[in-house]
Formats: structure tokens, C-alpha cells, sequence
């Protein structure tokens, strides 16, 4: 339909909730309000007071084009997002090959476009020599540098190189913050054992701590734009709190929101991930981040890996868990729970990725953005199936948990792309654009 009504709904701004119509016109919103049709004869759905959200941003996926295809791709990732109301995602480097020149971005591009059913961003990724072609590169969402290793052989972990890095100002930067010096050595005193738990024993919280210290002196130093990832820890926050600023943003996963160390009892290898699962302390330290402010955007780190590889012993098992699908029903029964507003939920996945990283047309209901909308019924109880999980990977931590609250209807650039629970459209999304 190129034009149509969301009729009866309740729309969700950072700000607050409004009975509204929602008119669509040619893949934007034309008008928010109160018998926003204006005219007859237009097609319309009758959303019987459910909440329209606007489509979820989520900066932080990794949907393994090119080559690690096995594991995910852009037909299954999008699936996945589309069922978790996300409209656009923003796809980390670390890929086969990496994201690290204009050339390696040009042909990512090609094979995204092809396949994509969201709308999609890319981030370019740092190594200790390609400095004068990330300069180069133009239309990326950010530069992501690894400090500590994880999947890919992207690291940067040398100081003379990161002050090159920072004193670019053409570039956000995206740092996963965990000093691999910090690793290497605790990974000497905890020896081997096949146990999981032991994970969190070898990337204990100073290490990450000791990153992020280290970022912030050199954002503060050069005045670069920093966006944490997955912060995991009290001690992280606590120093984020001396040196925030315009220039510093903070994400949180939702593995690190709703697990804790507690549960490696059931989980075991599912829930290895890089930084990893903390202690109940730091998970609480999170929500209150989000609860003050200090935590900025909630985004999943999505990263698939086959149940089989998962299934081996502790040193074999790849880092990472699949998310992008979950975040929001989590959410939604977070908010069901009164852990949090519904609008603290908008601002943490719309309106907050879009304006920190730039992201034309996105993150509001307004009249003159694009239609990306997540149509939400906050009284459905429904439990994490299996069979419904769209990511390639097939599993999910959080699966057999009952949650309150799910996306049942998905428009991407006004097309309906997703129905609840298992109806997707065929249109293909579109690369975003970035006012910077």
C-alpha cells in the first residue's frame, strides 16, 4: 500500500504516549494525530489501541556477510530484526574479509543491498595499519576498534596507534573496551579448565575498566566521539559519570541486562560472550545507568554462532549470542514489570541511536520521517519458541522464558514487513544516511 491509516493507536515518543493515527504516504509519515486520515476511502488498519512505536535502531549486529555466512546472513538477520520490531541495524567489520578499506565497504555493500530486508548502516574497522584509508572512507557509521580480541583478527591494542585514531575528528568511534594486556595476564593465572564460568575470571571487570579509562583520556585529550559498547561493569560507569559529555556515548546489551554470572549454572557455553556476563551487582549497576542517564542506548551485539559450536568445551567455543530478535520483547516485559518506561524504551532504542549517530529520517513518529514503525501489544504473554527464532543460529539464551509485551506488526519504509508470528515481506531496505 502506498498509502494507508494506523488508526487507534497509542504513540510512543521519548516524551510520552498519545492517542493517535498514524497517516502513511509513500513510505513516510504524512501526519500524527487525531483522525489523521483526512480523507475517505484511504486503506487503514484498526490497531485497537496498541502501541506504535518507532522502529528499533539497533547500532550494534553482526550479521557475518561476508564470509561467515554459515552462521547468519542478511535474509535470516532480517528476519530476525524484522520479528523483534527493529528496522535498521548498523553491521559491525569484523567479517571475512573485514570492513577496512573503501573497497572492502564497496563490495559488502553489494552483497547487503541484494538481500537486506531492513534498512542498514555499516561500521569500517581499525587495525594497527590502515589509518589514512579509514580517513578516506566516507558514508560508515562509525570506525569500530577491537581493544581486547574477539571474533576476527581486527585489534588494536597499541597506544601510539590509538592517539593517531582519536585525533580524527571526521569519525565516531565505536570501541570495544577491554585491554588485551589486562586479558593475557589473567588468563596466565586461571590456567586451563574446560569450566565456563571461568570466562569471566579471564576478562574480569578491571579489564574493561582499564580500557575505558584509557578512552576517555584520549576522547577528552583529542575531543574525539566515542561510543562505549556493550559496558558491562559498575566500575566502567563510574568512571564514564567523571568525563561524560557530548562527545561520550554508552551502550548496554540485554545479555548483560538479564543474565548474570549466577546463571553459567544453565547456560554453560550459550552465554560466553565478549565482555563477559557479570556479577548481579554490575547487572544492577546497568539499570541504574539507564535509570540516570549514563547509559545512552540499549543495542543487542548480535552474534550468531551454530548450536554445535556452542557445544564444545569451553576453550573451542566461539564468543557471542545471538539478541536482535529478543531485545525488545525483554524489554517490553521489563517495562511490564515496571523496571522501566515504555518512552525510557523509545529513547533508548530509537530516539537516542538516531540522534547520537546521525541517522536521517529516523528514531520518531513525526510527520516527514520515514516510516519505520513497530506496532507493539504490551498484554501478550507469549513464551521464546524455538521454531520462531528467524536467526540462522537457531538458538537463543533466552529461549523458553515467558515474556509480556511483543512487536506483532513491522513496517519498514511504510511496507508491512513483518505479522505476527511468522509473515514477512520481500522488500528490500535501504542503506542509511548520516547528517554528519
Amino acid at each position: 500500500m502506498k498509502e494507508f491509516v494506523l488508526l487507534n493507536g497509542n504513540v510512543v515518543s521519548s516524551k510520552g504516549i498519545h492517542k493517535a493515527d498514524v497517516l502513511v504516504m509513500n513510505g513516510k509519515i504524512a501526519a500524527v494525530g487525531t483522525g489523521a486520515a483526512g480523507r475517505k476511502n484511504i486503506p487503514f488498519i484498526d490497531l485497537k489501541g496498541r502501541h506504535v512505536l518507532p522502529g528499533l535502531i539497533d547500532v550494534h549486529v553482526h550479521f557475518r556477510t561476508p564470509g561467515m555466512t554459515k552462521k547468519e546472513d542478511w535474509v535470516t538477520g532480517s528476519k530476525a530484526a524484522l520479528a523483534g520490531g527493529v528496522t535498521t541495524v548498523l553491521d559491525m567489520p569484523n567479517t571475512r574479509p573485514p570492513t577496512v578499506n573503501a573497497h572492502s565497504l564497496q563490495e559488502k555493500r553489494k552483497l547487503v543491498k541484494a538481500k537486506a530486508l531492513v534498512n542498514y548502516g555499516f561500521y569500517a574497522g581499525a587495525t594497527p595499519q590502515n589509518f589514512q584509508a579509514i580517513k578516506k572512507m566516507k558514508g560508515v557509521a562509525g570506525v569500530k576498534i577491537y581493544m581486547g580480541s574477539s571474533t576476527g583478527n581486527l585489534l588494536v591494542d597499541d597506544r601510539k596507534v590509538l592517539e593517531k585514531f582519536f585525533s580524527d575528528k571526521k569519525h565516531i568511534f565505536a570501541i570495544h573496551a577491554e585491554s588485551e594486556s589486562c586479558i593475557h595476564e589473567h588468563m596466565k593465572k586461571a590456567g586451563l579448565s574446560n569450566d565456563p564460568v571461568i570466562h569471566s575470571a579471564i576478562r574480569p571487570p578491571e579489564c574493561a575498566y582499564e580500557a575505558v579509562k584509557e578512552v576517555l583520556h584520549l576522547a577528552k585529550k583529542y575531543g574525539t566521539r566515542v561510543h562505549l559498547c556493550h559496558v558491562s561493569t559498575q566500575k566502567e560507569l563510574d568512571t564514564v559519570r567523571k568525563f561524560k559529555n557530548e562527545n561520550v556515548s554508552v551502550e548496554v546489551t540485554p545479555h548483560h541486562l538479564f543474565l548474570s554470572s549466577k546463571d553459567y549454572a544453565e547456560y554453560g557455553n550459550l552465554m560466553k560472550v565478549n565482555p563477559p556476563i557479570r556479577e548481579i551487582a554490575d547487572q544492577t549497576a546497568l539499570w541504574e545507568g539507564i535509570k540516570d542517564g549514563t547509559v545512552d542506548m540499549i543495542a543487542t551485539d548480535h552474534a550468531p554462532h551454530l548450536l554445535f559450536e556452542k557445544e564444545g568445551s569451553y576453550p573451542t567455543v566461539p564468543s557471542g549470542v545471538p539478541g536482535v530478535q529478543t531485545m525488545l520483547p525483554l524489554l517490553l516485559n521489563a517495562v511490564n514489570e515496571r523496571h522501566l518506561s515504555l518512552e525510557k524504551v523509545v529513547e533508548l532504542t530509537s530516539a537516542n541511536p538516531a540522534q547520537r549517530f546521525g541517522i536521517k529520517g529516523k528514531g520518531a513518529i513525526e510527520a516527514g520521517m520515514d516510516a519505520d514503525i513497530a506496532v507493539v501489544d504490551m498484554g501478550l504473554r507469549e513464551k521464546v519458541y524455538r521454531q520462531y527464532l528467524w536467526s540462522k543460529c537457531g538458538w537463543s539464551p533466552f529461549e523458553g522464558w515467558v515474556l509480556k509485551g511483543w512487536p506483532e506488526m513491522t513496517f519498514v519504509n511504510g511496507n508491512l514487513m513483518y505479522e505476527w508470528r511468522a509473515r514477512f515481506g520481500t522488500i528490500k531496505g535501504r542503506e542509511v544516511q548520516f547528517d554528519r
